[in-house]
């Protein structure tokens, strides 16, 4: 049982986040499953369907109001923030080394020009990684071109940081302060990000919240521009097919209510087709991903070793190599 349980279990578990089962309940259901198949000795699989199956009729049980607002990734506009934020932290402790390894040093020398066009640079990628998705998941998908434009005096702030500032040097920045202050930063991260408890019973919003009950009588114009903007941005409906939807909901509208127009969203667009996965979240995709990476493995290896940067060479290189080489095999298996 517990290999087919494992088997089934990440699927399902996966499938319920990208439907806005919180990770609370999430965990509860597939506990019940999970007990119910060591008791009986049956195959999760046989008795409660395929993973994605199972997601969809148990996130369709959930008391309204109790899923999070996920796009059709699964995320939230929180999602999109805090990930960009906590993959940038992670990223920083490999790059360190691998900074370190190349320069042959220890510290990283910072100048007026290194220092403000590196913090330029970091909230660039942030803003230009995070903020378009996360407007868009939260409904506003006009604002997305707003967002873009911004990025353009972002880049440009940043070189001319890096290529016009001072470039004498203010202090010696040591690369294990680095790793350890972005090792602190990610524990912090993982630490914030566990469950928080299920909100209560929510007091009556403003009348410009998106929650508000909609009946027939209280509709305008501003729920249905929200509606359109929910299915078009969270959702990922083509323009013509959200005001064909919201053109249905003002029909709708004049025989009953509607409900809080983030639900109703949310009702309609579960009798959509589909999406087909984007190339990127595909096997071959992860194929060539992890190609490239063990190939970059290998070369840093070689090259490190052959300049006598012993210690980056096996610590860096050979673990890395290694890693893609795995994720590689379980992908080739479909385990991942």
């Amino acid at each position: 049982m517990t290999n087919t349980f494992e088997t089934w279990e990440l699927p399902a578990r996966i499938a319920l986040g990208d439907l806005g089962v919180r990770s609370s309940a999430a965990r509860a259901i597939i506990d019940d499953v999970k007990d119910h198949c060591a008791r009986t000795g049956e195959s999760p699989f046989d008795t409660f369907g395929e993973p994605r199956d199972f997601a969809a009729r148990a996130a369709a049980e959930q008391p309204a109001g109790t899923l999070e607002p996920v796009d059709r990734e699964g995320m939230t506009p929180r999602d999109y923030l805090s990930g960009q934020l906590f993959g940038m932290t992670l990223v920083v402790i490999p790059a360190s080394l691998v900074f370190a390894a190349i320069g042959k040093s220890w510290t990283f020398n910072m100048t007026v020009a290194s220092l403000t066009g590196l913090v330029l640079l970091l909230f660039t990628v942030f803003w230009a990684g995070a903020v378009p998705p996360a407007v868009r998941a939260s409904g506003r998908p006009h604002l997305v071109k707003y967002v873009w434009a911004a990025t353009v005096p972002l880049i440009a702030g940043t070189a001319l940081a890096f290529t016009t500032l001072p470039r004498e040097q203010l202090f010696a920045l040591p690369v294990v302060a680095v790793v350890a202050v972005a090792a602190v930063a990610l524990a912090l991260q993982l630490r914030s990000g566990k469950d928080k408890p299920a909100p209560g019973p929510a007091s009556a919003p403003g009348p410009d919240s998106g929650s508000v009950s909609a009946s027939a009588s209280s509709l305008d114009d501003d729920y249905f521009e929200r509606l359109n903007g929910l299915l078009i941005g969270r959702y990922d409906l083509t323009p013509e097919r959200a005001a064909e939807l919201t053109r249905d909901a003002r029909a709708r509208a004049a025989l009953t209510g509607l409900g809080p127009v983030e639900e109703y969203a949310r009702q309609v667009q579960q009798g959509e087709p589909e999406r087909k996965d984007p190339f990127w979240r595909t096997r071959p995709a992860q194929v060539v991903g992890l190609l490239v990476g063990i190939y970059l493995g290998v070369q840093a290896f070689l090259n490190w070793r052959a300049d006598g940067v012993w210690w980056a060479a096996y610590l860096i290189a050979v673990p890395a190599a290694l890693g893609g080489a795995w994720y590689l095999f379980q992908t080739l298996r479909g385990k991942s």
